[in-house]
């Protein structure tokens, strides 16, 4: 769980993807006697390049499965609502390819602003949508933005039916989610998370001051019932990410002081090309 062995490991399997996939990218574009067979398969080992991509980028953020006080954040004003717009344009294709119909209500006062790191903020909340798309074949997803206690709450809920309080239990922990998507009947076998994804989110929240719940929903999109009640049967879930507010002016030396450039990604590939002396 050291974010260094994470970095190096991160950035040398991403040199040899970007290679495979510039590779079957240039035959794409540049070979045009290729027939309809192999031109296909080209297609699907690119598509299973994006998803490893995806995969890797999962694996990088991994590092916020352990706090760490000493690790830097880049701390900015944040609109809560701006940050929920740039993550479900980041899933709008795998939305729109699982058919799944995104709604989003924000408060009209522009009360939603936090201190924070937006792109973080902006990952956080894009495995929770993430997610929630996941287990949302042609059915709604709801995001609602508001204000709570000094701070910026985004409630997703989605419409995937109930999971058992078991999973349920463990959907927050690393690999917990799993159990609560269902199995694709378009391409059961085929990867999206490793299952990480919530994990992460509750750890980057965490790091701001916030966090992250989840819990049974029988709210509909369609402007049903708004809480869950003994007697209405369970459609999904409702998960509530509070984003906390970190505040500037914190002491020196603690994460919400420190500078940092570009994502945890980057931040990662960049520790490790120095340390190894290699250019990606």
């Amino acid at each position: 769980m050291d974010d260094e062995f994470f970095a190096r490991v991160g950035h040398d399997l991403r040199g040899e993807l970007a290679t495979m996939l510039a590779g079957v990218h240039y035959l794409l574009r540049y070979q045009k006697d290729l027939a309809a067979a192999p031109r296909d398969m080209l297609e699907r080992v690119r598509g299973a390049g994006e998803r490893l991509k995806r995969l890797l980028d999962e694996f990088d953020n991994s590092i916020w499965l352990r706090a760490d006080a000493s690790r830097p954040m880049a701390i900015t004003s944040c609109d809560a609502g701006e940050l929920v717009r740039r993550a479900a344009a980041h899933l709008e294709e795998a939305a729109a390819a699982r058919g799944v119909r995104i709604s989003l209500d924000t408060e009209p006062d522009g009360g939603s602003t936090v201190e924070g790191d937006a792109e973080l903020l902006r990952v956080a909340l894009e495995y929770v949508l993430g997610f929630a798309i996941l287990r949302s074949r042609d059915r709604p997803v709801q995001i609602r933005v508001s204000s709570a206690g000094g701070g910026a709450v985004v409630t997703v809920i989605d419409e995937a039916g109930p999971v058992a309080p078991e999973p349920l239990a463990r959907l927050l922990e690393p690999f917990g989610e799993r159990a609560a998507i269902p199995a694709d009947p378009v391409a059961p076998r085929r990867r999206e998370r490793l299952g990480l994804g919530l994990a992460i989110a509750h750890g980057i929240l965490a790091a701001h001051g916030g966090g992250l719940t989840v819990e049974p929903s029988s709210e509909r999109a369609d402007g049903g019932t708004k809480e869950p009640v003994a007697e209405l049967s369970v459609t999904g879930l409702r998960f509530i990410c509070s984003l906390g507010g970190i505040r500037r002016g914190s002491p020196t030396g603690s994460p919400e002081t420190q500078g940092r450039s570009g994502s945890p990604e980057t931040q990662g590939r960049s520790r490790a090309a120095s340390a190894s002396g290699d250019d990606e």
